[in-house]
C-alpha cells in the first residue's frame, strides 16, 4: 500500500515538473519573427523612405531660412527598421512589436542676440509650414514666458528666481492636416545643456563613439539600418558655447513604413 501511495505520489510529481517545464518554456519561447529584410528592403519602403528623406530636407531648410542668425554646427541621422520580441506584462509570453522602419534627422545650430525675437521667428516659420505645437500648446515663446513666469502671488524672491531661470525651450510639432507619425522639435539650451530630440541617440551615454548602435540583428530582434551617423554631444557643446550663449536642435521625425511580414505581431508603431 505504502509503494503503491509513493508510486502515485511520484508520477504526480513528474506530470506537475512536465508542466511547469512546458509552462516555462511556452512562457520564454520566442515565436516566429517578423521578415524586417524583407520589409526594408522592399520598393515600398524604398519609395516611402525616399519620401521622408526630402521631407525632413525641406523642413529643415525652412528653419534654416528662418534663422539666418543661427551657425550651423553638425547634424546627425538615425534612420533604421526594427522589431523585438517582448512581453507586456512580468511573467507574460513574449510577442513581436512588429516592424518599425523610422528616420529622425538633427541639425544643430548656434546662436546669440535677444532670445524672444529669435523664437518668434521660429514659431513664424513652423506656422507658415503648416506645423502646431503638440501636447499643451504653448509655442516656443510663449513655453519661454511661461518658464519665467512666477505666477500672480509669487514673492519677490520667487519673482527673482523665476526671471532668472535658464532660457531652455523644447516643443514637438505635429503637422496641423492630422497626418499621423510625424514630428518636429525644435529645442534651445541656454549656456550648458544639451537639446534633446526624439528619435535621436546623440545624447545617449550609453552609447560609446560615433557608430556605435542600439540595436542588434539577433534572436529576439531584427534590425536593418539604412543612415546613422550621430554626433559627439560633449564636443559640440564645448564647441557651441565657446562662442555662443544658445545651442539650438531642429529635429525631424518620422515613421515611414510599418508592418509585421511573415508573422503575428501585438503591435504595429508609435501611435503619434
Amino acid at each position: 500500500m505504502l509503494l503503491t501511495l509513493l508510486g502515485l505520489v511520484a508520477a504526480a510529481a513528474v506530470v506537475v515538473v512536465a508542466g511547469l517545464a512546458w509552462a516555462i518554456h511556452d512562457l520564454t519561447a520566442i515565436p516566429k519573427a517578423p521578415d524586417a529584410a524583407g520589409l526594408a528592403r522592399s520598393a515600398e519602403t524604398r519609395e516611402a523612405r525616399e519620401r521622408a528623406v526630402a521631407f525632413a530636407d525641406e523642413q529643415t531648410a525652412r528653419l534654416r531660412v528662418a534663422a539666418p542668425w543661427a551657425e550651423v554646427l553638425d547634424s546627425s541621422v538615425a534612420d533604421r527598421c526594427h522589431a523585438e520580441a517582448r512581453s507586456e506584462s512580468f511573467g507574460g509570453k513574449r510577442a513581436w512589436s512588429g516592424v518599425t522602419c523610422e528616420r529622425t534627422t538633427v541639425l544643430y545650430a548656434a546662436f546669440d542676440g535677444e532670445i524672444e525675437p529669435r523664437l518668434a521667428d521660429l514659431d513664424g516659420a513652423l506656422a507658415g509650414g503648416g506645423w502646431k505645437p503638440r501636447s499643451d500648446g504653448k509655442t516656443l515663446l510663449q513655453q519661454l514666458r511661461h518658464v519665467h513666469s512666477p505666477g500672480s502671488d509669487a514673492t519677490a524672491e520667487q519673482t527673482a528666481e523665476a526671471l532668472a531661470r535658464p532660457n531652455a525651450v523644447s516643443v514637438d510639432h505635429v503637422p496641423g492636416d492630422g497626418r499621423k507619425r510625424i514630428a518636429l522639435t525644435v529645442a534651445v539650451m541656454d549656456g550648458k545643456g544639451f537639446p534633446s530630440v526624439n528619435g535621436s541617440w546623440d545624447d545617449r551615454p550609453s552609447l560609446s563613439g560615433p557608430d556605435a548602435k542600439p540595436y542588434l540583428d539577433r534572436e529576439s530582434e531584427r534590425v536593418v539600418y539604412f543612415d546613422w551617423r550621430r554626433v559627439d554631444a560633449e564636443g559640440l557643446k564645448a564647441k557651441a558655447y565657446a562662442g555662443h550663449r544658445y545651442l539650438m536642435a531642429i529635429g525631424v521625425s518620422q515613421v515611414y513604413a510599418s508592418g509585421c511580414p511573415g508573422a503575428e505581431c501585438n503591435g504595429v508603431g508609435p501611435d503619434w
